[in-house]
């Protein structure tokens, strides 16, 4: 059976506008080369599309850098090798998941600060400076992380906010943008993070770490469905004034 240009095309068009509806203004395509390009912030995938992709044919990496500017095209190829991509279907979403994966995965300090100090993400040093406090602990004492998503719709990946271990309390808001707030033994919460921020995310920041617990109407953590809500159930207990306030300057709502 061949594969008509036009329904290349059409395919293409469909998925090309998707890939700018996750990332906006971070995917720039040229029909001519046929080349597609995926940046975040200093990070960037290169990438060149058959002739009648997606009908046929995979896509080849021509360069790959992380947020060092490292080469990492060879580790990006073997990366979407174990994907083991079907001929004929769409791919570039699940390639270009891969490549920040490993972008993740290869970030260092330097390139943290870099990335702080040029304002590109004003948030990424209190992310990484979360992160190291943590490291650092050598007694699980109680902590409370704010995170702040882009955007949480997938179902798999709110029921996942919503299982930590039995000592995590907190609150999960989907839709834009997604807000979680998880409280409880620093171990516990730093590990339900840590699996969490393994899945792909348009953003996933910690905006707030604090080394207490926050008090919860429930045990466990809940979904709630407005921000107002989530506002409610951080407002209550002991310091119910003053940790409203944190979220509240967290979420950049003052």
């Amino acid at each position: 059976m061949s594969h008509q240009p036009d329904e290349s095309r059409a395919r293409l068009a469909t998925e090309l506008e998707l890939l700018e509806a996750m990332f906006p203004s971070q995917v720039t395509y040229s029909p001519k080369s046929r080349e597609l390009i995926f940046t975040e912030e200093i990070a960037q995938l290169h990438l060149r599309l058959p002739e009648l992709y997606p009908c046929v044919g995979l896509l080849d990496v021509i360069s790959a850098r992380d947020a060092s500017k490292r080469d990492v095209r060879d580790v990006t190829k073997e990366a979407i090798k174990t994907l083991s991509l079907a001929d004929g279907e769409e791919v570039l979403d699940a390639v270009i998941a891969s490549f920040q994966r490993i972008v993740e995965e290869t970030i260092d300090n330097s390139a943290v600060e870099q990335n702080s100090d040029s304002g590109a993400n004003p948030y990424r040093e209190v992310d990484s400076k979360a992160t190291r406090r943590t490291t650092e602990r050598e007694h699980d004492a109680h902590t409370t992380v704010i995170i702040w998503l882009h955007h949480l719709l997938a179902l798999g990946k709110r029921k996942m906010a919503l299982a930590p271990a039995p000592s995590v309390s907190g609150i999960t808001k989907p839709g834009y943008p997604g807000i979680m707030v998880f409280s409880g033994p620093s171990r516990a919460v730093m590990d339900h993070v840590k699996t969490l921020k393994a899945e792909n995310w348009q953003a996933f920041q910690i905006r707030y770490e604090g080394d207490e617990a926050w008090e919860f109407a429930q045990r466990g953590v809940v979904e709630v469905e407005s921000m107002s809500e989530v506002v409610a159930a951080v407002g209550i207990g002991e310091n119910a004034a003053r940790r409203k306030k944190e979220f509240l300057e967290a979420v950049g709502i003052k």
